[in-house]
């Protein structure tokens, strides 16, 4: 059987190099920043290895989270991927922990993560705002909701380091509660479980956005992908090359996922505000944002199903091999 390819979606992100939300207020901070990945560490047997690299990756979470004081945008973001990586490694755990362990675990993670989706809001919506072309006929209303953005923006980082603090919290009992539940038999055939499990969600989350076009459906899609991304970087962390390049497609597929999906909260909170009567009305604003959005959808959606074509359980077996 021939072995399936990842296909880098180049046509697409050569043309979406700056996807919208991904640069003025995520740019780099002043200082070398403490960035955290899924990294199997080395000559470990595998059930160590795993429990090493979720142990790790809480604490960059908690090495984010300390430097919130200097740099409170680039801290909430990286915090925020610590705790979507650990997720994703509870997923990929899944079959062996079974429905309530992981659930449990899930919980700890998203109570922690939840905890700051006010501050990643406000950094998201004006970072996205300002990556949407000018146009004069939407001057002074655009200002308006630019401004109320940025006063958003100011209050929530007052706030970062004491929610931040509240939501790790949730972490503490998560390393020893991990290495309770994950059975001591814990073998590579239970990595390919899961990432197979993964493979399947992923794909069935991308046909129902084929299928109907939602939003939330297409944002569901980019969470699946998401995941499924960390757990290929915990593998490629000791694999081949081919499972680098197929780490490194769908990070540039959930990157350009991401872009589509921050105009469309863009949209959505525009129209909210202006229903509150919070900022003035901007007709032609909210059409050329919503233009955007169903554009680079409908784009996205034609790469997705062409990206890692195969079976679900031969694309894990795959992938396991590449490990090596």
């Amino acid at each position: 059987m021939a072995t399936e390819r990842p296909t880098r979606p180049e046509s697409i992100l050569a043309s979406e190099a700056a996807p919208a939300g991904r640069e003025p207020a995520l740019a780099r901070p002043r200082r070398s920043f403490p960035r955290g990945k899924l990294r199997l560490p080395g000559r470990r047997p595998l059930r160590e290895g795993v429990l090493t690299a979720f142990y790790r990756i809480l604490a960059a979470a908690r090495r984010a989270a300390r430097t919130a004081g200097e740099d409170p945008v680039a801290a909430v973001h990286e915090y925020r991927k610590c705790l979507r990586r650990a997720r994703a490694l509870v997923a990929l755990l899944s079959p062996r922990l079974g429905k309530a362990g992981a659930r449990g675990l899930k919980r700890h993670v998203q109570t922690a993560f939840r905890a700051t989706n006010a501050l990643r809001d406000a950094d998201v919506l004006l970072a996205t705002l300002r990556s949407v072309p000018t146009a004069a006929e939407d001057d002074l209303a655009r200002h308006a909701i630019e401004v109320a953005f940025e006063l958003e923006q100011g209050r929530t980082r007052r706030e970062t380091s004491e929610t931040m603090a509240v939501g790790l919290r949730s972490l503490v009992p998560l390393p020893a509660a991990l290495e309770v539940t994950l059975d001591p038999a814990f073998s590579a055939h239970d990595l390919e479980r899961g990432l197979a499990r993964s493979r399947l969600r992923e794909r069935r989350a991308l046909e129902r956005a084929r299928q109907t076009r939602s939003d939330e459906d297409l944002h569901e899609w980019r969470k699946r992908v998401k995941e499924l991304r960390y757990q290929i970087e915990l593998l490629a962390s000791t694999g081949s090359g081919e499972i680098k390049k197929r780490e490194k497609a769908l990070a540039e597929l959930a990157q350009t996922l991401g872009g589509v999906t921050d105009l469309i909260v863009l949209a959505r909170e525009i129209a909210a505000r202006e229903k509150e009567g919070t900022v003035p009305p901007a007709p032609a604003l909210l059409a050329r944002i919503r233009d955007l959005a169903a554009e680079r959808s409908r784009k996205i959606l034609d790469v997705g199903s062409r990206l890692f074509e195969g079976d679900p359980k031969l694309f894990a077996r795959q992938v396991i091999g590449e490990r090596g």
